[in-house]
């Protein structure tokens, strides 16, 4: 038999296996040990996974049997490299942590196995997320080797080699730091959640009730989607991911009752990646924040709850403009959900209402996510089609180990971005530059901002993503007057939507892939889909009453103007109000949107006014409209 990367099989589903049952115990309290050995100990077993799992080329993965053995060989020589480099900070971690930082000098053994992890993890990082994060991160060690080249307002002081390997692999803020800390804890448990979810079928549900609720309304699959991706991409934690899950249901459906191939696409993109900024879970990117600004979970969630809703009410309007415009209908009657059998399927909502409630009542995350889990393997007992099975269970572990790989290796990729960061001072050069900016204009301050934050986010997962910006954006937009959570929520939105916005526009191109549409037209149109992502947090900053803070008296109007702003720019974007928009009436609806959400009684009377006005236009206009003749609907096919 041909030695092939299938021949690691059984290894493979052992290491998941093991993942599973080293996460939970150490979470759970049943293994008490460091930190740090619990993080050594997560990227030993991720890495041996992704080098045993991913080939090093992507054409590998395809044809398998065509890969050379010098590659397998290749492979178990990094697998033991990596589990060794991670097992010496396990082994000697009280030597370790009695070294004195910048002043004892390395041992030959901790700078071979320093440098071996950063190669190890910039492979890993290759493999699983591409050349994206890699080159940033290459980027950054640059600077810290050559940056004292640099002048004097750019670089920094000079850096020994065995002092950066040190503050990488050696202290706790670099590769052991919080990134590589979260996807060792928090993120884990929520990816097992997810995938206990998936596997038992009980997702579904999500998706059946979202076509239920919309099967009359105009465009009612691509309203569905928003729903079901809302629901299960607040989970699953990866866009792209949730793309897959529940796009190869929604984008041909969209298409059938008469979406292009590229709003298809995009709406799918635009909905998945809204449910990493929509509470409870927010693919657990609440909890990291809640970690980094030591804001309560419940804080955050009631910051993001009304931008996120802003989001979606946005594209729903979209959705529904284009629906109107194109005259599309609902969803056709045979893949309407059986109202009778769904009803008694709800209870498989109930994991997702038991985490959240265990939440808000104040339980510890890692309780709540563990809890939840378990409340999943109880209730699948209750139906033949949900049941676990032995097979089924393993898969599930099986599952969560594959969808760790891309978010550790980047949180540790992260790590080495964070290291450099603060080891050269990065940090605060940028800090003072962009303050200088915010000096001459806050408006210019904030571009500068989002683009960098969009620059950062691209290629890399929505998690990695944030904690990237959030190391260097958050900390400027804090010193420029901005509240802590604002400043944290601008940042995370902009990491997020990176992956919609064009040119790397991953989340977009997996959309384009289900529905077989020009991968650049697609990310295009998801751009405009999502207009309000890149439009809300500029205004939460200069009102944060969007995020709830203040009293309601102050809360309440900014809502209000914000609805309905936000429903006009959607119809300036597509061009469609009561009936197709000119171009006058576009730009009177997206401007009056624009200021009826920017806070100020002027620019609401000026946002009334205009919006108004464009209504008044249209009405004159449909008056004078013949009447259209009523067309009958489209029969569909049995399948």
């Amino acid at each position: 038999m041909k030695f092939t990367r299938k021949t690691f099989r059984p290894v493979i589903l052992a290491l998941a296996v093991a993942l599973c049952l080293f996460q939970l115990s150490t979470s759970l309290g049943l293994l008490l040990i460091d930190p740090m050995m619990v993080r050594a100990g997560h990227v030993g077993i991720i890495f041996a996974l992704i080098f045993l799992w991913r080939p090093p080329l992507d054409r590998y993965r395809k044809a398998p049997e065509e890969e050379p053995r010098f590659w397998l060989a290749l492979d178990m020589v990094l697998v033991a490299a990596s589990s060794l480099s991670a097992l010496y900070i396990i082994r000697d971690l009280t030597f370790i942590q009695d070294m004195m930082p910048g002043i004892d000098e390395l041992t030959t053994e901790q700078m071979v196995c320093g440098i071996i992890m950063v190669l190890c993890i910039l492979e890993a990082t290759r493999r699983t997320a591409g050349l994206s994060l890699v080159i940033v991160t290459l980027v950054a060690l640059a600077y810290a080797v050559f940056g004292h080249m640099l002048p004097a307002s750019f670089g920094h002081l000079y850096l020994e080699p065995q002092r950066i390997i040190e503050s990488l692999y050696i202290m706790p803020d670099g590769i052991w730091g919080v990134s590589i800390g979260a996807s060792a804890t928090i993120i884990y448990l929520f990816v097992l959640f997810g995938s206990l979810l998936d596997k038992s079928g009980m997702s579904s549900v999500f998706l059946e009730l979202a076509c239920l609720c919309t099967k009359n309304a105009k465009g009612g699959p691509a309203k569905a989607s928003i729903f079901g991706s809302a629901l299960f991409g607040s989970v699953s934690g990866s866009a792209a991911a949730n793309v897959y899950a529940t796009g190869i249901f929604t984008i041909p459906l969209m298409k059938r009752v008469g979406y292009s191939a590229p709003f298809a696409g995009a709406v799918e993109a635009v909905a998945s990646s809204g449910g990493l900024i929509m509470p409870p879970v927010m693919g657990s990117i609440a909890f990291v924040m809640a970690e980094y600004t030591n804001i309560s979970y419940t804080g955050i969630c009631k910051a993001a709850l009304f931008p996120a809703i802003l989001y979606y009410l946005g594209l729903f309007a979209m959705i529904h403009f284009e629906a109107m415009r194109c005259n599309i209908g609902g969803t056709p009657k045979e893949l309407v959900p059986d109202k009778a059998r769904l009803l008694k399927r709800l209870y498989y909502l109930a994991p997702l209402v038991i985490l959240v409630v265990l939440m808000v009542s104040g339980m510890s995350v890692n309780f709540s996510a563990i809890a939840a889990s378990l409340s999943i393997l109880v209730l699948s007992i209750f139906h033949a089609e949900t049941r676990f099975t032995v097979k089924k269970f393993l898969n599930a572990m099986e599952d969560a180990a594959s969808n760790m790989l891309m978010i550790a290796a980047c949180c540790a990729c992260v790590g080495i971005i964070i290291g450099v960061v603060g080891m050269t001072g990065f940090g605060f050069g940028f800090v003072s530059m962009m303050e200088g900016l915010a000096h001459v204009s806050i408006l210019l301050f904030l571009f500068v901002l989002t683009i960098t934050c969009l620059i950062f986010g691209m290629g890399v997962p929505a998690l990695p993503a944030y904690l990237l910006v959030a190391t260097f954006g958050a900390p400027t937009l804090v010193n420029a007057g901005v509240p802590l959570i604002a400043a944290h929520m601008f940042v995370m939105y902009f990491a997020i939507v990176s992956g919609i916005t064009p040119p790397v526009c991953l989340v977009a191109y997996a959309g384009a892939s289900i529905a077989e549409a020009n991968p650049m037209k697609t990310g295009f149109t998801a751009f405009r889909l999502g207009i309000a992502a890149y439009l809300v947090p500029y205004f939460f900053i200069f009102e944060p009453a969007l995020l709830l803070i203040g009293s309601w008296d102050t809360v309440l109007p900014a809502i209000c103007t914000a609805i309905v702003g936000t429903v006009c720019i959607a119809s300036g974007m597509q061009g469609f109000m009561l009936i197709t928009s000119t171009r006058l009436e576009r730009l009177l609806f997206f401007g009056g949107g624009i200021c009826l959400i920017y806070p100020g009684i002027i620019t609401d009377i000026l946002g009334l006014g205009s919006v108004c006005l464009g209504l008044a236009l249209q009405l004159v206009r449909r008056k004078k409209l013949p009447v259209p003749e009523q067309t009958p609907e489209i029969e569909t096919s049995q399948s």
